[in-house]
C-alpha cells in the first residue's frame, strides 16, 4: 500500500539510491539534488516527502511555499524509482500529496512546472486535474506552468454586486485601498459621484461572516472603435484584497466573478493594466498586449474569455 513518509536519518540513504531512466534525467533532479533543494529552500518551508510502498522507499517529492502572488504550494519535484514506474504509483503518490496539502490548506492551489517534452509527466498531472495556465516563465521557456485548485471553500463569505458607489461598504473598502497605496484624496464625495456617472461601472464586494470587508473588484465595459471595427471589452478598473485575507484564493474568486459577468453580458475580452501584480494576471490567463500601452504608461494585459 502506497504511503507518504518523513525523510529522516534512518531512510535518507534509501532516497539517495532511487534512480530513473537516462531519458528522465533531463527532466528531474537527482535524489541527492532533491534533498539539497529541501535544505536550500528551508526558508520557504520546503518539505522533502518520501513515497513508500509498504516498507520500501520508491520515490521522493519536494514541496515548498510560494508567497509571490498568486500564492500557492510549489511542487518542484516528483520522482518515482524506475523499477516502480508504469504501475500508477506516480498518479497515486500525487493524489496523496494533494490530499495532505488540502488538509493543511495554507493555499488554495498547487503549482508545478513541467518540461514540454516530458509527455509522461504531463499526462500524470493532467490526469489528477492540473491545468495549463498558459504562463511562461522567462527563465524556463521550455516548461509548461500547471496549476491545481482545491475545491472551493467559500462558506462564510458573501459577494455583493454594487452599482451605487455611495454605498458605505464599498466606500470603506475603497478608502482602505487608496490608503494602502498612499494616494491622498481631497474630495471623496466627488470621486464616488464620478464613479456613479461612469456608464456601466460596477463592483463586486466580498465580505466575511463577521461583516469585515475581504476585498473588491471594480469593472465596466469599455469600447474600442475605428471607422470600420468596434469591440467592447470588460475592463478591470480597480482590484484590492485586504491584507488580512490575502493568499487564501479571494483574489482569484473576485477576478472570476468579474469575468463571469463579462461572459454573461456578451463581452469576450478582458483588459486591464497593472504595475504591481503582473504574475498574478499571467497565471490567470492574461497576456501582455504588444504595442498597446495605457496613458499612464502601464503595460496592458488582455484575456480571451471564451
Amino acid at each position: 500500500m502506497l504511503k507518504l513518509i518523513e525523510v529522516n536519518e534512518e531512510n535518507w540513504l534509501d532516497v539517495r539510491r532511487l534512480s530513473v531512466s537516462e531519458a528522465q534525467t533531463a527532466f528531474l533532479d537527482s535524489p541527492v539534488g532533491i534533498l539539497a533543494r529541501g535544505y536550500v529552500y528551508r526558508s520557504s518551508r520546503a518539505r522533502v516527502i518520501g513515497i513508500a510502498e509498504g516498507e520500501t522507499v520508491i520515490g521522493v517529492a519536494l514541496v515548498k511555499d510560494l508567497d509571490e502572488e498568486p500564492a500557492c504550494y510549489d511542487l518542484q519535484q516528483l520522482l518515482i524509482d524506475r523499477r516502480y514506474q508504469g504501475r500508477g504509483c506516480g498518479t497515486a503518490a500525487l493524489g496523496l500529496i494533494l490530499s495532505e496539502l488540502e488538509k493543511e490548506r495554507k493555499y488554495d492551489c498547487v503549482e508545478v512546472c513541467v518540461k514540454k517534452d516530458d509527455a509522461p509527466a504531463l499526462r500524470v498531472y493532467e490526469k489528477v486535474g492540473f491545468v495549463d495556465t498558459g504562463y511562461v516563465d522567462e527563465e524556463a521557456p521550455d516548461c509548461l506552468n500547471l496549476m491545481y485548485h482545491f475545491p472551493a471553500r467559500q462558506q462564510g463569505f458573501s459577494d455583493v454586486l454594487i452599482s451605487d458607489f455611495t454605498d458605505p461598504v464599498f466606500q470603506t473598502a475603497f478608502k482602505s485601498y487608496f490608503s494602502e497605496l498612499g494616494i491622498p484624496v481631497r474630495d471623496w464625495d466627488g470621486l464616488f459621484r464620478e464613479m456613479n456617472e461612469d456608464s456601466g461601472n460596477l463592483a463586486y464586494v466580498r465580505r466575511a461572516k463577521d461583516g469585515s470587508t475581504v476585498g473588491f473588484i471594480q469593472f465596466n465595459p469599455i469600447s474600442f472603435t475605428s471607422w470600420f471595427f468596434e469591440e467592447t471589452c470588460g475592463f478591470i478598473r480597480e482590484f484590492w484584497v485586504s491584507e488580512a485575507f490575502r493568499n487564501a484564493g479571494h483574489g482569484a474568486a473576485l477576478l472570476g466573478l468579474a469575468e463571469d459577468y463579462f461572459r454573461e453580458h456578451g463581452l469576450h475580452t478582458g483588459i486591464l493594466t497593472t504595475d504591481t501584480a503582473e504574475r498574478f494576471y499571467l497565471k490567470h490567463g492574461y497576456r501582455k498586449a504588444p504595442g498597446c500601452r495605457a496613458k499612464n504608461r502601464d503595460e496592458v494585459f488582455i484575456k480571451q474569455l471564451d
